[in-house]
């Protein structure tokens, strides 16, 4: 699970946030010379972020983070395909535009290219990171079509037409009067399966243990047969998006070679077999192995993990995350973390609905090195992780601040709303010196 802000997103070396047109109030705070805001465009503000800690770690360190970065970027393109059919082909037809068109550059017509371009990045596709929808060109087919002659770049018609039709028109669609496959864009079902044909294909997965089922559909596509049955293409070496998961495993491998300690390291080694085979087992052995892996100053996050973007809550989008450890944040956090069953035993709740026994839990405060696919542009805040309920009840969580995500949002946010929603000045002072506590 993630704990998203509703008013930010980021990228990389950089953080995006929803926004308004910014007024003198509203101007980004500054820290010396670090410039917090980088860009603005749309609905759109990037934001750049610090990785503090990072000149504090081991060359071997360092080996790790460099590592993890690279298998999550290396995963980038399966997320993108799995948002939407044609964004693979439509980015590349894009960027072949931009990097190569010659003509004038100062027209509207290009400015709202350029912008179009910068959302699609933004979105990893063609449809709104929150909002779902279609994003709409702020110019005309005919315009895009003048580009793609002066530019030789090929796009078929039909996926032309898909850029400024109501075709698609909803990434995730959670009207079932549409149908919630029928109505939604993302590319985890074949065309023409319908919700009721998924869902008998997954009733009638039987877990051999029913008190720790495995969580069926995570990394697959539900395709029809020639034959008119249904059946999974795995995400695995060899099978779907084959080419990336290798070039994920490789990066992994290195990162093992390079592991803290032997828990990392093994916990590793079970995620690169899950990426090689696709067993759903191994994947619940790898959670597992991630949990009792606490030590050292470097986690990681890969893998099909939330299933928000399929609208019946079977399949996992592709995301990286790497982690370096905010020791002092982390310091105060593990207090509370230790007390858990005191605020357990004192909470509200009737006593019948209180556990006993409150196991596993941990909550961290870390520092982004890099994030990829479904946390890339638009990032979470922090992440509470995995996601099935018998692990969690069973070994715990992990659960984590992405602090330096939160650092970003609280000196881009400006004082505006501040300003005309505090009380007095006094209130203003002590929000702006003791707010981020």
């Amino acid at each position: 699970m993630k704990l998203r802000s509703f008013i930010g997103l980021c990228c990389a070396a950089s953080i995006a946030a929803s926004c308004q047109k910014d007024n003198k109030t509203n101007a980004a705070k500054t820290d010396g010379d670090f410039e917090y805001v980088a860009e603005q465009f749309a609905d759109i503000k990037v934001l750049r972020y610090k990785i503090p800690g990072w000149e504090n770690l081991t060359l071997k360190e360092q080996e790790l983070v460099y590592y993890l970065t690279q298998a999550g970027i290396a995963g980038r393109d399966i997320y993108w395909d799995q948002n939407y059919k044609y964004n693979l082909r439509i980015r590349k037809a894009l960027e072949n535009i931009y990097q190569n068109y010659k003509g004038d550059k100062n027209t509207t017509d290009w400015k709202n290219f350029e912008i179009y371009l910068k959302r699609v990045w933004f979105a990893n596709g063609i449809h709104h990171h929150y909002s779902m929808d279609k994003i709409k060109p702020d110019f005309n087919k005919a315009y895009l079509q003048q580009l793609m002659t002066e530019t030789k770049t090929l796009l078929a018609p039909e996926i032309v037409d898909v850029l400024f039709n109501d075709q698609d028109a909803k990434k995730v669609n959670l009207d079932e009067s549409k149908g919630l496959l029928a109505g939604s864009a993302v590319n985890f079902y074949d065309k023409g399966i319908s919700d009721k044909d998924a869902e008998d294909f997954y009733k009638k997965m039987i877990p051999a243990d029913k008190e720790r089922p495995l969580s069926f559909g995570l990394n697959s596509k539900l395709v029809r047969n020639a034959d008119g049955s249904l059946s999974e293409k795995v995400y695995k070496s060899g099978g779907m998006y084959g080419a990336a998961i290798d070039k994920i495993i490789y990066w992994l491998d290195k990162a093992k070679s390079v592991a803290e300690n032997k828990k990392q390291g093994d916990a590793l080694e079970l995620l690169i077999q899950f990426y090689k085979t696709g067993d759903l087992k191994k994947w619940d052995e790898y959670n597992i192995a991630w949990l009792q892996a606490t030590e050292g100053n470097i986690d990681y996050i890969s893998g099909l993990v939330e299933v928000y973007n399929d609208p019946l809550g079977y399949r996992g989008s592709y995301e990286g995350v790497v982690e370096i450890k905010d020791f002092d944040m982390s310091a105060k956090m593990e207090k509370i973390s230790k007390n858990a069953q005191w605020f357990e035993d004192n909470s509200p709740l009737q006593p019948e609905h209180k556990k006993k026994n409150v196991v596993g839990v941990s909550y961290k405060t870390v520092v982004v090195a890099g994030e990829s696919g479904d946390s890339s542009p638009s990032t979470p805040i922090g992440v509470n992780l995995p996601n099935a309920d018998w692990i969690r009840a069973e070994y715990g969580s992990k659960s984590v601040s992405l602090g330096n995500i939160v650092d970003a949002y609280n000196n881009a946010g400006g004082t505006g709303k501040l300003k005309e929603f505090a009380n007095d000045q006094e209130e203003i002072d002590n929000e702006l010196k003791y707010g981020e506590l």
